[in-house]
């Protein structure tokens, strides 16, 4: 194991990469509801800049460990700790409306504050590390070098967002890690073991559990969705992350001969609160499906997002503003909603990725959000049946103010219906991916903004 640098660099520069103040929104009967609902909107919103600039932040953020944080980045963009946030109150009709802010002229000090921190505690269990042999020690230090690493990569990510440079770096990866602690641990012989080891030492209330996917993957494979099926039923949960006060995600590994599991608890901020890990013997999935299929599309997927300086929008389904690893059953009804912080036009268009058959299609026609509806999540489709075809599924928006004589700038996908009522854009998804997003690209138009953002799960006909 490498051993990681004592020379620590402080310093911060502003930087042109992104704007330098990021919002969330929240409108709820209650304060304590509606900022729950603001940290979750700012959440989004600093997925999508991150996404938007997504080489670009992750060589800043960590240059050696690149080519790792780019195989996850997906997970890591989606709950990223929120430090520093300033909260405003309105009351609006009987509502509250609360609006949560990052600044980079003050955050970006209060994240280097923290990844200096921990950049000290990474150096302390490395030298701890060294002088002792004990297995079980050794198996401690390392479980907390782990969650260490993991809050670290999330932390520069945002400062970078923010415009932070010369920030620490390890020489020390994620996976010499994750590596070193699997000579410590036995595995599994199932799945309802692993689980018992992944939840222990948990006992927060009202944990929104997030399916654990493969790193790099947004698809919920059988696999996932067994696994979390079974976490559940050992801890107080709840079905919507909008209701949640504590979120459990995580990522597995695919090893030769065996799976490494690492779950996370966090906090409404995305702070990490306890990290757990389980090797999982091949023989506990063997029959199966672990794999994921969605590689190809995630990557076109979540980079390069068009976005603005100044318009945000979102689509959802109802309950989960957290989006990160959703499954759902066949038979499920869902409402799908979409939040935008400027009166807009948009359309959707939606992806399916189950293995034989996968398709892209438009889903209505192009619509309207208004002045009134702007920073509520309003129900544009309701009680939406989960149908086959099963498997994973994508809903993009694509959306765009306004010009002045009132009309849409936006360019709507040509497709053609076919026998199962779908009209399907020619062309694999990840390519139609980026056929349409170059479509709508903002243009140098006076006052016109342009804006995307995505939501994907996975669907099921059963699991046993």
């Amino acid at each position: 194991m490498k051993l990681i640098k004592n020379t620590l660099i402080i310093g911060m520069i502003t930087s042109n990469l992104l704007a330098t103040t990021i919002t969330g929104v929240g409108y709820a009967v209650s304060e304590s509801e509606a900022k729950k609902e603001a940290l979750s909107d700012l959440s989004n919103n600093i997925s999508v800049n991150v996404k938007s600039d997504f080489q670009t932040i992750i060589k800043t953020s960590n240059k050696r460990n690149y080519n790792k944080l780019n195989k996850r980045f997906i997970n890591l963009s989606s709950n990223l700790p929120i430090l520093g946030a300033s909260f405003d109150k309105v009351i609006e009709k009987d509502m509250v409306k609360a609006i949560a802010t990052i600044d980079s002229k003050t955050a970006r000090k209060i994240y280097l504050m923290e990844i200096r921190r921990i950049f000290k505690n990474i150096l302390s269990s490395q030298t701890k590390l060294k002088s002792t042999k004990d297995e079980n020690k050794r198996y401690m230090i390392l479980t907390q070098m782990l969650k260490n690493i993991d809050s670290f990569n999330k932390h520069k990510i945002i400062a970078s967002l923010l415009g932070a440079k010369y920030m620490p770096n390890l020489d020390i990866t994620r996976s010499e890690i994750s590596n070193e602690l699997q000579k410590y641990i036995s595995s599994s012989s199932s799945i309802e073991i692993a689980s018992d080891i992944l939840t222990k030492g948990i006992d927060k209330q009202n944990i929104y559990i997030s399916s654990i996917k493969v790193e790099g993957s947004s698809e919920v494979t059988q696999f996932a969705k067994i696994l979390k099926n079974n976490i559940a039923n050992k801890l107080n949960t709840t079905k919507y992350s909008s209701n949640a006060d504590y979120f459990l995600n995580g990522e597995y590994e695919i090893l030769k001969d065996s799976i490494f599991i690492t779950i996370r608890l966090s906090d409404i901020n995305n702070k990490i609160i306890k990290t757990n890990i389980v090797t999982l013997n091949k023989k506990a999935y063997e029959n199966i499906k672990y794999k994921p299929s969605t590689l190809t599309f995630d990557k076109a997927m979540n980079s390069g997002y068009i976005k603005s300086s100044k318009l945000s929008v979102n689509v959802g389904l109802k309950g989960y503003n957290r989006d990160n690893g959703i499954d759902l059953n066949k038979g499920d009804k869902v409402d799908i909603v979409v939040k935008a912080n400027k009166p807009i036009c948009y359309f959707l268009v939606g992806h399916t990725l189950k293995d034989d058959k996968k398709f892209s299609y438009t889903i209505g026609d192009i619509r309207e959000l208004s002045k009134d509806e702007v920073n509520k999540y309003i129900e544009i489709y309701k009680d939406v049946p989960v149908l086959a075809p099963f498997g994973n599924e994508t809903l993009q928006i694509f959306a765009s103010t306004l010009k002045k004589d009132g009309s849409c700038p936006l360019v709507y996908p040509k497709c053609t219906d076919n026998y199962d009522g779908y009209c399907v854009i020619d062309g694999e998804p990840a390519i139609v991916v980026s056929k349409t997003r170059a479509l709508n690209l903002s243009k140098r138009e006076y006052n016109i903004e342009k804006a995307e953002n995505s939501i994907s799960f996975t669907s099921f006909d059963k699991i046993k």
